[in-house]
């Protein structure tokens, strides 16, 4: 990459060690949200790593029914398809009713993708105006969301300027993704990134690389990195 980029990781040997710390982080902030707009909007990413820390906010979170919960991403499925994130975050929020959940899925017509795309638009609106917090994971390729290494449309999403939402291709099945904008995940007030692992550590430190990840570090500065070694 052209320029450096300085990063602070807090770094974790023990998993139950990493969720409190960032599940206090995330209570404290959403409470502050609540207190100043009322409800609190929230991107938050797929995946297996940051699913405990779903289910311990869900059982911490005194204040549930003002949050407002969206994807960062999604893959083009049917929401009770295995590969759904809204069906995994879903299956992390159980201490209520579902119906006293706020949570946005991405998928409003799986018969057609552009049409898709502009109910999201949308009904992600409040998102687009607003996020106050934003968790993000990140892959072996250094994608993050469902921007991708090395795809026409993703690099659409990087150079973009607006805050929406986007069709992307990822390498893997299933191949038809959404993803928030560039712009739409870096303009929220807070943005947690959690990975585990070294090797992922690595392309994450590695200056040589310019990777989706990258982008995002180097449009914002002040991300928190949550890092389980193992």
């Amino acid at each position: 990459m052209a320029n450096q980029i300085n990063m602070e990781v807090n770094t974790f040997q023990d998993e139950d060690r990493l969720i409190d710390s960032i599940v206090d982080t995330l209570i404290s902030e959403l409470e502050q949200s609540v207190h100043t707009n009322g409800t609190a909007n929230i991107l938050l990413s797929g995946g297996s790593t940051p699913g405990p820390i779903y289910r311990a906010l869900d059982k911490i979170c005194a204040f549930p029914k003002h949050l407002k919960i969206g994807l960062v991403d999604e893959r083009f499925v049917a929401s009770n398809s295995e590969f759904s994130n809204e069906r995994l975050i879903k299956s992390c929020f159980t201490k209520l009713p579902s119906e006293l959940y706020d949570i946005c899925g991405m998928v409003y017509d799986i018969k057609d993708e552009g049409n898709n795309i502009e109910l999201l638009k949308t009904n992600y609106q409040d998102f687009i105006n607003r996020t106050d917090i934003v968790i993000l994971g990140m892959g072996l390729d250094g994608h993050t969301a469902s921007i991708f290494p090395n795809d026409p449309q993703s690099n659409e999403v990087l150079s973009s300027n607006e805050k929406s939402v986007f069709s992307t291709k990822a390498p893997n099945y299933p191949n038809k993704r959404i993803t928030c904008s560039l712009d739409m995940i870096t303009s929220a007030s807070s943005i947690y990134l959690i990975i585990s692992g070294n090797e992922k550590l690595n392309i994450l430190e590695n200056n040589e690389l310019s990777l989706p990840i990258h982008d995002v570090l180097k449009k914002r500065n002040d991300i928190n990195i949550y890092f389980l070694a193992k």
